[in-house]
């Protein structure tokens, strides 16, 4: 194997690692909002030891049900009561720690439709314009603005409750921008390797090296997404979480 091939290896294998054990912590202290149950081990697939650390710095925090309210011991409340709750009384998080979650919880529905994009054109190649690059960048993108919806619209309905369509178009108001902004950090990291480092070329998907350009890719989109999730916390059009 080569330093690169070794160096991803390690990465990729570690943000399985990162992922499993957050997902085993999870599974014993649920978080209160529910969709963060899933955010969180998505981001340890590409944040690896940064995301573990996250998680157990101020994610974890957040899951008080097995303290300060088990559901096992309150067979009377459901889950959004208790989430109603945990809002009402929870200690205000500083403003990065919130506009971090709330990039996180953005960039959850990104990674998983960059990673569902990618497997579906590994198998059925999609062409735009003559480029499988294009046609996966497209289906990507628009499997992020759906997915990333969805938990925009998870997260919300925890909180509002509102009619179906209502939140639907919330969501779609509160990610648009944030979803679109961590995309394009993503595909100019992956611009940069392909045109600038390799000819052009990807290794292919099958490959760890393939794998951790991702990891990089949504690490950039991390870092293009959290300002534009700041300002839109500032503006009252998101809540940090």
């Amino acid at each position: 194997m080569t330093t690169l091939q070794i160096i991803s290896a390690f990465f990729v294998i570690s943000g399985f690692v990162c992922a499993g054990i957050i997902a085993l912590h999870i599974r014993k202290h649920p978080q209160p909002m529910r969709i963060m149950e899933a955010v969180w081990p998505l981001t340890g697939l590409w944040a690896s030891w940064l995301a573990l650390w996250a998680y157990y710095a101020f994610g974890k925090a957040s899951a008080r049900s097995d303290s300060s309210m088990n559901m096992n011991d309150m067979p009377g409340m459901d889950r959004s009561e208790m989430n109603r709750n945990h809002i009402n009384n929870k200690t205000i998080r500083p403003h990065w720690q919130q506009t971090t979650l709330s990039t996180l919880h953005c960039g959850a529905g990104c990674s998983l439709a960059d990673i569902t994009g990618e497997w579906f054109t590994f198998f059925i190649p999609l062409y735009i314009g003559g480029s499988l690059l294009a046609g996966q960048w497209v289906l990507d993108y628009i499997l992020a603005l759906i997915i990333g919806i969805f938990f925009q619209y998870a997260a919300i309905q925890s909180m509002e409750h509102l009619p179906i369509f209502q939140g639907i178009w919330k969501a779609f108001k509160v990610d648009f921008l944030s979803l679109t902004a961590w995309q394009t950090g993503m595909y100019g990291c992956m611009a940069l390797f392909i045109f600038g480092f390799n000819s052009g070329f990807l290794p292919p998907k099958t490959s760890w090296e393939f794998w951790f350009i991702m990891q990089l890719a949504m690490c950039a989109g991390f870092l293009t997404s959290y300002p534009v999730n700041k300002l839109l916390i500032k503006a009252s059009i998101k809540h940090g979480m």
